[in-house]
């Protein structure tokens, strides 16, 4: 994985086997995993919240959705107590809804479609270099064109040349979307809950957003400003003493190729066409000999 703080700028040296890999470009696709991931890893390692308990301050585990009972009970035994009920406090993510708002478009605002002319997206252009080598052979080429045969031929000194092989390297432009989630706090205490929320007001500061790095890409996320509590202290029945806190954050996230169904590369490099030529047939012109007799 790219490093968080990757700044993508030019095209990288081709190693001597021609060809570049998606990593050595910086440039991986971006996918509704990559968002998911990124809200996870948020929780996880930027907030890494953590709670007063029986055993101590303890590190508050983050669970994604919520996993089948089954499947808990046998392979996150320590989610669960001896009777089976599980162990707070406790945080989930789970994903809500995805919008695809012709409004928040991001940075991208044009609709380019494909050359092809198949209805699909396009592509945009993101980094260009020239190419050093073939550049020059064009320019020693119409050097020499213009160079008698009986003088001394400098074949580097320097011209106008017009014939320019530049190599651009281009990706599917990019599709944003709404990413809505909702973040689940259950904690048995009131002075649980507490130390959970408080990082989810006072992170972001006097604002509710914050950003979130992944592979090179960057989504921006806006926290709900409505935190909805819930609790059944009231309930004088024998179920377990519960509080419960219900976070909103969207995440203005995009979509750059089309994942798994995509049969286009995801990054493309490509030269421009400087020179076209036509192959023709010679013919002896009248009063000349054919150049096929002896």
């Amino acid at each position: 994985m790219l490093p968080d703080n990757f700044d993508f700028a030019l095209l990288p040296d081709l190693p001597s086997t021609g060809s570049v890999g998606l990593s050595e470009i910086g440039m991986l696709a971006s996918t509704l995993e990559d968002i998911d991931y990124c809200m996870v890893s948020w929780i996880k390692k930027d907030l890494e919240l953590t709670a007063k308990t029986n055993e101590g301050n303890s590190l508050v585990p983050v669970l994604w959705q919520a996993p089948e009972r089954s499947y808990q009970i046998k392979n996150e035994k320590q989610l669960r107590d001896d009777a089976g009920a599980l162990k707070l406090p406790l945080l989930s993510v789970e994903r809500t809804g995805i919008t695809k708002d012709p409004e928040r478009k991001g940075a991208y605002q044009a609709q380019t479609y494909s050359n092809n002319r198949d209805g699909r997206t396009g592509r945009m252009v993101i980094a260009k270099r020239i190419v050093e080598d073939k550049t020059r052979n064009f320019a020693v080429a119409a050097s020499m064109r213009m160079l008698p045969k009986n003088v001394v031929q400098q074949k580097f000194y320097p011209r106008t040349n017009k014939k320019v092989v530049i190599q651009t390297l281009s990706i599917p432009i990019p599709v944003y979307v709404n990413v809505d989630y909702k973040i689940t706090l259950k904690t048995e205490y009131q002075q649980q809950m507490n130390e959970l929320v408080a990082p989810f007001i006072a992170r972001t500061g006097q604002i509710n957003s914050f950003v979130m790095r992944r592979n090179g890409h960057l989504y921006e996320a806006f926290i709900d400003q409505d935190f909805k509590h819930d609790n059944n202290v009231n309930d004088l029945a024998e179920e377990m003493r519960m509080f419960s806190t219900e976070v909103t954050i969207k995440v203005l996230g995009y979509l750059i190729g089309e994942g798994e169904n995509d049969n286009r590369p995801l990054v493309k490099i490509e030269e421009n066409a400087v020179e076209i030529t036509f192959p023709r047939e010679s013919v002896p012109l009248p009063g000349q000999s054919s150049f096929i007799e002896d």
